[in-house]
């Protein structure tokens, strides 16, 4: 039996019959109508469920009245007006062969109790509100303590009777349930408080009350095997009393082993700066304590089936949870069981996904377009060309926005070559992946290159496109993806009485993307002081402070903005890099500008009039706008059957939209 051959191996969860050993942990997608799932989300279940997978774990759905905040398009599981559309999803993914088992959270003060109406006090388990939503709770006494139970109850029942699989109390993250285990939350003097029996009471009495309503239906509890905030939360060695506890009342089937809390989401979502699988010795630890008495599940970054496949081969789980990777591919299980599991593609974790879903907003993924589009563009949707219907199509540049249209359009059928000026594929990926951490950059780039390959694209680089080449090659289509160049004005929206920087033209003031070619060909070539001047929140302008830094220079980012790197921090990354960076010596200055340079001084202000000061510096970095370079276009706009223009040479924008322009060009051609 090969690795991989274990993980095609059934296993029998509760009442439920796995197929196999992969599946999607909880996570939230924001698809809901009117807060049940959507059309939306059967569509992207459904996709997964036909990519091989033996079990979906829904998003978080609310199993109390008052559990409707955190999230503006959070699922309600109480009411029975969520019953029809959860037969829908039941029918779509058991077509499948898969089964589907229902998150059932109440957030506790991981809310809001002001989002929705009625407005209402928080119900916490002790009066300690959450460190990010900081609102003071009402502690529960027994009687809401039944209501919470009752809410439990309700929901399981309705699920059930939808003819779904199972069920998932969410007991991780700072959520309800974990409140009550959480010695950091739960500061409670009753039976609900104290010792790690009486803080389990909670989680054993809603199993009970369950068990004697529902029967034998599937259940399991979500846990932080860590909460990773030390002796003040859970540790280890209490998550194991915990699951022994649980464990041997019978009443949970299996146990979803992840970590962290809301003090630490950064390692509950893990992004790039993260090694691959580092909560495998959470599951291992598990799996050791509850033996047979229920399955265990294990989660944290886990990209590559092969992994997946250790994991269950030396015993450390049941079940593997590949969630994101199936966020970017659904076809993973499938892909691996036909033996291609070289055209898989891999979960960068750049976590756009969760930057979206902490803007309130609905998710998609930076290397899938089609994810969350499954209605429009799943598979089989691509409309396939062939014989005289095929075209010829030339794509100019070689970035993620021309990549991806020339896959599609070759996988389509289309006779498709791509021109790029320069000697390599990738475009500003290539600035990103080679700063320190970013290396999973190269996945996005590899994704392309193997879809490309699919789809009989043919590249020629090192070649500058002009009209004479395009004549030659008497295109069908072209397709204009030729990205975009730094501006090196100096021009900012941070400055509305002026278009330069006085003193832009000095050769020590370079654009972010000069300025990490030279560094990444010799770290030292922008001298022993550097001002980085950002306003684009991204990581580029602080991977370079990395890179310098860890060469002994003197770094200082400046932002006009609230936060350094806005966006790095919505994608859970500011919790990595910002301790590494503050270690390293690099100063972080948000509401900050600069006035001038001159010479090797730079003027730099707050931007509320409070400071002004000069610094001596080397060289003086600039990461604010970018030019779209979109000079072939407007030479050849109408001069072929069809021209498109995409990604950065139409608007500089972000990776996520570059691609997803790529994927839309590709299909209309």
């Amino acid at each position: 039996m090969s690795n991989l051959d274990v993980l095609w191996q059934p296993l029998e969860v509760g009442t439920t019959r796995l197929k196999n050993r992969v599946m999607t942990s909880a996570h939230s997608l924001a698809y809901s109508k009117d807060h049940i799932l959507s059309d939306r989300h059967i569509a992207y279940y459904r996709e997964r469920a036909k990519g091989g997978l033996a079990l979906l774990i829904s998003e978080q759905h609310a199993a109390h009245e008052l559990s409707l905040g955190s999230f503006y398009n959070c699922i309600t599981a109480w009411e029975e007006r969520c019953i029809p559309q959860m037969e829908r999803l039941a029918e779509a993914v058991h077509e499948h062969d898969c089964a589907m088992f229902i998150e059932l959270a109440i957030m506790g003060v991981q809310d809001k109790g002001h989002m929705f109406s009625p407005w209402h006090p928080l119900w916490g388990v002790s009066r300690v509100p959450s460190v990010i939503h900081n609102e003071i709770p009402h502690v529960v006494g027994k009687r809401e303590i039944r209501s919470l139970t009752e809410g439990y109850v309700q929901s399981v029942r309705n699920v059930k009777r939808s003819g779904l699989d199972g069920v998932e109390l969410h007991g991780a993250h700072s959520y309800g349930i974990a409140q009550f285990l959480s010695p950091f939350y739960n500061r409670r003097t009753d039976e609900y408080g104290g010792s790690v029996r009486n803080r389990c009471r909670f989680a054993i009495e809603v199993a009970e009350a369950v068990r004697d309503e529902v029967g034998d239906f599937t259940m399991g509890l979500r846990l932080s095997f860590d909460e990773f905030v030390g002796e003040a939360g859970i540790t280890g060695e209490q998550c194991e009393e915990i699951l022994d506890i649980l464990a041997d009342t019978g009443l949970y089937d299996f146990f979803d082993m992840s970590g962290g809390n809301y003090h630490n989401l950064h390692l509950a979502v893990a992004p790039m700066s993260v090694p691959d699988g580092f909560m495998i010795p959470f599951g291992r630890r598990a799996k050791e304590v509850v033996g047979d008495r229920a399955k265990v599940f294990i989660v944290g970054r886990i990209r590559h089936i092969d992994m997946a496949a250790d994991i269950v081969a030396n015993g450390w789980a049941d079940m593997v949870c590949m969630t994101r990777a199936h966020i970017t591919d659904p076809a993973v299980v499938r892909k691996a069981q036909e033996g291609r599991k070289h055209e898989t593609h891999i979960c960068v974790g750049a976590n756009e996904c969760i930057l979206r879903n902490f803007q309130q907003r609905d998710i998609f993924c930076m290397v899938n377009p089609v994810t969350g589009r499954e209605a429009e563009w799943g598979e089989g949707s691509l409309k396939v060309v062939a014989g005289e219907r095929s075209k010829k199509v030339v794509v100019v540049g070689g970035g993620p926005a021309g990549m991806k249209s020339a896959a599609v359009a070759g996988r389509r059928g289309h006779q498709v070559v791509l021109f790029e000026r320069s000697g390599e594929l990738g475009g500003h990926i290539n600035l990103i992946k080679g700063l320190p951490t970013r290396t999973a950059w190269q996945d996005a780039i590899d994704n392309l290159l193997t879809e490309m390959r699919t789809g009989g694209v043919e590249v020629r680089t090192g070649v500058d496109v002009t009209r004479e080449l395009l004549d030659g090659e008497a295109p069908d289509a072209v397709v204009c993806a030729t990205g975009s160049t730094w501006d090196c004005t100096g021009f900012s929206v941070a400055r509305t009485d002026r278009d330069e920087l006085p003193g832009v033209h000095q050769d020590n003031v370079i654009d972010v993307g000069a300025a990490i070619v030279r560094a990444l060909e010799d770290p030292g070539a922008l001298g022993r002081s550097v001002l980085i001047i950002d306003d684009t929140g991204e990581y580029l302008p602080l991977g370079l402070a990395e890179l310098l830094a860890d060469n002994g220079a003197s770094v200082e980012v400046i932002c006009p903005r609230a936060v350094v790197g806005e966006n790095v921090a919505g994608a859970l990354e500011g919790s990595h890099v910002y301790p590494r960076l503050e270690g390293k010596g690099v100063r972080l200055t948000a509401n900050a500008f600069i006035e001038s340079v001159s010479g090797t001084e730079a003027e730099v202000y707050s931007v509320w009039g409070g400071w002004r000061r000069t610094e001596a510096v080397d060289t003086v970095v600039l990461s604010l706008l970018r030019t779209p370079n979109d000079e072939l276009f407007r030479n050849i706009e109408g001069a072929y059957p069809a021209v498109h223009q995409i990604g950065d040479a139409v608007a500089p924008r972000r990776t996520i939209i570059a691609i997803y322009e790529g994927e839309k060009a590709g299909r209309e051609i």
